[in-house]
């Protein structure tokens, strides 16, 4: 596996920050994990991984408030929408509210 998904974006690993990680997961993807908000945290885990904070797109900076990069799973950007990422290993984004109606996915 690559650093890249077929579409563009970064693979990422969740981790969850009990044992020292480093940056990049064995399979090249980048170690993330979720940034618990409301207090500054910075960019970087204690254990090597990066921070982030999940969006479901909209304009948002490529940082968050925390430190943590903004990142989304909703493909490739067209305007300051986050990183885009492709979860490989965990859970980032978890499932869809309940009752939220996503009329793409019905064709």
């Amino acid at each position: 596996m690559s650093f890249y998904a077929n579409d563009g974006s970064w693979n990422v690993t969740v981790v969850d920050g009990s044992t020292y990680t480093g940056s990049y997961a064995k399979d090249g993807s980048l170690n993330v994990i979720k940034s618990p908000g409301g207090v500054y945290v910075g960019a970087f885990h204690p254990c090597g991984a990066w921070y982030v904070t999940t969006t479901t797109g909209g304009a948002t900076n490529r940082q968050a408030p925390d430190g943590s990069m903004y990142v989304t799973n909703l493909g490739m950007p067209h305007t300051n929408q986050g990183q885009p990422v492709t979860v490989v290993s965990g859970t980032l984004f978890g499932p869809p509210p309940t009752g939220f109606y996503y009329p793409f996915l019905f064709f």
